[in-house]
């Protein structure tokens, strides 16, 4: 295969397009989780969150057609975190990558290699996307699960690929779901005001209107609540309300739990908080990611139908852990599942070295769905004058 850098509108078109034609070409149309086309866009354009350039790449077979892709980028946020700053050369990262089958990412994989070579990176890494915080992973087991909002799906053929390659697993974590019908009843009863009251708390009500509200008073609390993890870089306000952006169109607003003193400010952080919303992402295959007009109609139509729920992110401000905020919180939100008809609860990326939370979920009659690790391969170093 050739690789072929993107470098017009209609690559671009190929490249967003390459996952929905890819994913039906191996008959896994159900399983994939798409990209939002317009980050894609804002990567190719130089708008994402870093200041690095991002290369998007595609491999053309003999005949001319794109059989795979792969996102290239650098972060130095990324790298401090992962101790790279002070290695020889940052890290190249990868993310989007997608090929048709296993020698197709064979080749993907040994342009990885060359091209890190080329830059002069101390290792790869990935796969992980340019926006303000690490997103993505790769599956090593539980393919035959279909992937859902937020979280990686890949064909079976990735993780073996990639072991092949020399490519260490790192940070190993699992998704977890939870059937709504399982959840024991003392796990699903709605805190009463007298609980609240007792505790000296309450629970702030999250209305569409108020959604950027939230995110403003969440942030400190996500920051604080995720500083220690080895993955984690702070986000700012803008790039939170940005990821944020179009959720008020899907949330119920009775799945997002925020959790504050009885006598906190309207506008104090969160002692402790969930964001969960109706999992889109059935929608979402049948647009390829675009979120255009018509995608936005269809989740506006079809939201009362979305059965599955998807826990995003929770957190507790370190101040207030130990506590017993968080159950209180899943208490809430399960009680808000059973209420409300919802099937299934799923939740992203629960590393290994984080018992505590998975428990939370097992007690709720959870179990884990898939497993998922970054890629990691070090480089030996090499000489400035190899660089080009």
């Amino acid at each position: 295969m050739r690789p072929r850098r993107v470098s017009s509108r209609a690559d671009l078109a190929e490249f967003i397009d390459l996952d929905p034609r890819l994913a039906r070409a191996r008959g896994e149309e159900d399983h994939y989780v798409p990209l939002f086309a317009a980050d894609i866009r804002d990567w190719f354009a130089g708008r994402g969150w870093f200041d690095e350039p991002v290369e998007l790449w595609l491999f053309d077979t003999d005949q001319g057609e794109a059989a795979a892709r792969v996102m290239c980028h650098r972060s130095a946020a990324l790298a401090a975190e992962l101790d790279s700053a002070h290695a020889s050369a940052p890290p190249l990262f990868f993310g989007a990558a997608e090929a048709v089958d296993a020698e197709a990412l064979k080749e993907l994989i040994a342009f990885l290699v060359e091209r890190a070579e080329q830059v002069g990176a101390s290792r790869i890494f990935g796969p992980v996307s340019p926006l303000p915080n690490v997103t993505g992973g790769l599956l090593t087991d539980g393919v035959d699960r279909p992937g859902f909002f937020d979280t990686a799906w890949n064909p079976a053929f990735f993780w073996p690929a990639f072991a092949e390659a020399g490519f260490d697993a790192w940070g190993p974590a699992h998704t977890w779901e939870v059937p709504v019908g399982s959840i024991p009843a003392d796990r699903a009863t709605t805190v009463t005001a007298a609980e609240w009251h007792r505790l000296g708390l309450r629970r702030r009500h999250v209305s569409r209107i108020g959604l950027r509200r939230f995110a403003d008073r969440l942030l400190p609390t996500l920051n604080a609540a995720f500083s220690s993890l080895p993955y984690y870089t702070d986000i700012s306000p803008a790039q939170l309300r940005s990821q944020m952006q179009g959720l008020s169109a899907l949330m119920d607003p009775d799945l997002i739990i925020d959790i504050t003193g009885a006598h906190d400010p309207d506008d104090a952080p969160p002692r402790c908080f969930a964001l969960v919303i109706p999992d889109p992402v059935p929608i979402l295959r049948r647009h390829g990611g675009h979120l255009g007009v018509r995608t936005v109609l269809d989740l506006l139509r079809h939201r009362r139908t979305l059965r599955d729920a998807v826990l995003i992110i929770q957190g507790t401000d370190p101040r207030h852990q130990g506590m017993g905020l968080l159950s209180l919180a899943i208490r809430e939100l399960n009680s808000a599942l059973v209420a409300n008809g919802y099937r299934r609860l799923r939740v992203t990326f629960i590393a290994e070295d984080n018992p505590a939370s998975a428990a939370v979920f097992a007690r709720s009659g959870g179990s884990e769905m898939h497993r998922l690790v970054f890629v990691d391969r070090k480089l030996p170093p090499s000489s400035p004058e190899e660089h080009h």
